[in-house]
């Protein structure tokens, strides 16, 4: 997915610039997904997506019903199996 979006960037942009400004940015996009920041991005990203469509999984699934509240708290409360939020924050 990394690679469509640089690739379909850079094209739009390199049409735009010429070749010489279209290969700086092809290696300045290469050299950013290639960082560990950008590697830690990308797995707490993932992770999130995993999570989030086990929980949908689960409501959808009717194991668990889905929290009529709008408060935001609640529902991650309700997510997480109504455990203390302390318990939450020592992780």
């Amino acid at each position: 997915m990394n690679v469509f979006v640089a690739l379909a960037v850079g094209y739009v942009v390199g049409a735009k610039t010429g070749a010489k400004e279209f290969g700086k940015l092809s290696r300045s996009v290469k050299a950013l997904c290639e960082t560990d920041e950008f590697a830690d991005v990308v797995s707490v990203a993932r992770s999130q997506v995993a999570t989030t469509l086990r929980e949908l999984a689960s409501i959808v699934d009717g194991e668990r019903p889905a929290p009529e509240t709008g408060d935001v708290l609640a529902r991650v409360r309700h997510l997480v199996g109504d455990r203390d939020v302390s318990d939450l924050r020592a992780r």
